[in-house]
């Protein structure tokens, strides 16, 4: 008689595995002297558990090579606030990667002049009909180089200090995603000089949330998770950076996949392939793919772990409104779709293979244009 050996699924592995990165921790402070999670070099550091106070510089010997991959569609003006940050940073060992998904008009010319001040190598990928983020992402992790990616929005004002302190954090650690945190802004901020303005971590969501009323914010894979008649969370202090979101467990409305987001994230490149990169079966609808990545991630093992100086000013859209109604039903037929992929097998995913072309020079030294192969 032939046993039947069942197959764990995303949810299975989301179950089995905890989130108590504190051994990662004790590693990484052993090695740097750091606080995995309190690091800053000007101002007071974010309060937490293993709070070591701010850094007065960059620390030295980060070697770790890292890909920045930005995906955008029809973004052009807020890339060029988000190459400015990128411009600004305090350690230079990293490439660009703009991958442009449909945009209409390519944003090509955009990149140059925008990031003309780069003196890091960028790469341009023109995908001639929109994907999906999901799968522009991947593309991103196709064409990148470095073994640490870090994944933005287009419309993220990066602080100086980003790739540098996330560099140090992938160089000195194994098996961790690193999440960044937004200050939704206005134009007036957003494009302002560095150093002007400070983005402020207690306006994000995640640190501060006041949503948790909302029937149709629910993220956790369960419809039926009980009633929360609370309004406010700190989610982050609540789960102690994270630790406690393991194993399936929910805090109001929300568990550890809730918790990343792809405006900023930070992985080794292995991890992600490893898991069949960002799912792209919600093509160019209402995403939900950071979240579904962030599943396969944890149930795969991998550490979800709060950055918390990585705080990035938000661009505003105020012209991309949608009608409440609209955006609950975009919504739940996104995390429909993430709940049944929470119950697929965890190995079935295969990293999806996009076939590029180099393409005429770009016109300036140091960027390299690709398109994608219908």
């Amino acid at each position: 008689m032939t046993r039947t050996v069942a197959t764990a699924t995303v949810l299975d592995g989301l179950r089995a595995h905890g989130n108590d990165y504190s051994a990662v921790e004790r590693a990484f402070r052993a090695r740097t002297g750091l606080a995995l999670t309190a690091m800053a070099l000007t101002g007071p550091a974010p309060t937490g558990p293993a709070l070591a106070g701010p850094l007065d510089r960059m620390p030295e010997g980060i070697s770790e090579p890292v890909s920045v991959v930005i995906a955008t569609y029809n973004g052009a003006r807020s890339l060029a606030g988000t190459l400015a940050g990128l411009e600004s940073q305090l350690w230079r060992g990293f490439e660009v990667v703009v991958v442009d998904d449909g945009s209409d008009p390519p944003v090509r010319r955009a990149v140059l002049d925008a990031g003309a001040g780069l003196t890091v190598p960028v790469t341009v990928v023109r995908n001639s009909v929109s994907l999906g983020a999901g799968a522009a992402r991947n593309i991103g992790l196709t064409v990148a180089r470095g073994s640490t990616v870090i994944f933005l929005d287009d419309d993220m004002r990066v602080p100086r200090t980003m790739t540098g302190l996330l560099a140090l954090r992938q160089q000195h650690t194994e098996g961790c995603l690193f999440t960044g945190f937004r200050d939704d802004t206005g134009p007036d901020v957003f494009f302002a000089p560095d150093g002007v303005h400070t983005p402020r971590i207690e306006r994000d969501w995640r640190w501060i949330s006041d949503r948790g009323g909302d029937r149709y914010l629910l993220t956790t894979a369960d419809r039926d998770v009980p009633r929360c008649d609370r309004t406010s969370f700190e989610l982050v202090k609540e789960s102690r950076y994270y630790k406690d979101f393991g194993r399936g467990r929910v805090i109001g409305f929300w568990d550890l996949p809730g918790m990343v987001s792809s405006h900023s994230l930070c992985a080794k490149r292995a991890d992600a392939v490893a898991v069949g990169g960002f799912p792209e079966e919600y093509a160019t609808r209402w995403g939900a793919e950071d979240l579904a990545f962030g599943a396969l991630m944890a149930a795969s093992g991998i550490f979800v772990v709060p950055a918390p100086e990585w705080v990035s000013f938000h661009l505003r859209h105020e012209g991309r409104r949608v009608p409440r109604a609209v955006e609950r039903a975009r919504l739940e037929q996104a995390f429909d779709r993430y709940r049944r992929m929470l119950r697929r097998p965890l190995t079935e995913r295969r990293f999806p293979r996009h076939r590029l072309r180099r393409t005429a020079a770009a016109g300036r030294q140091g960027v390299e244009c690709y398109e994608l192969v219908p």
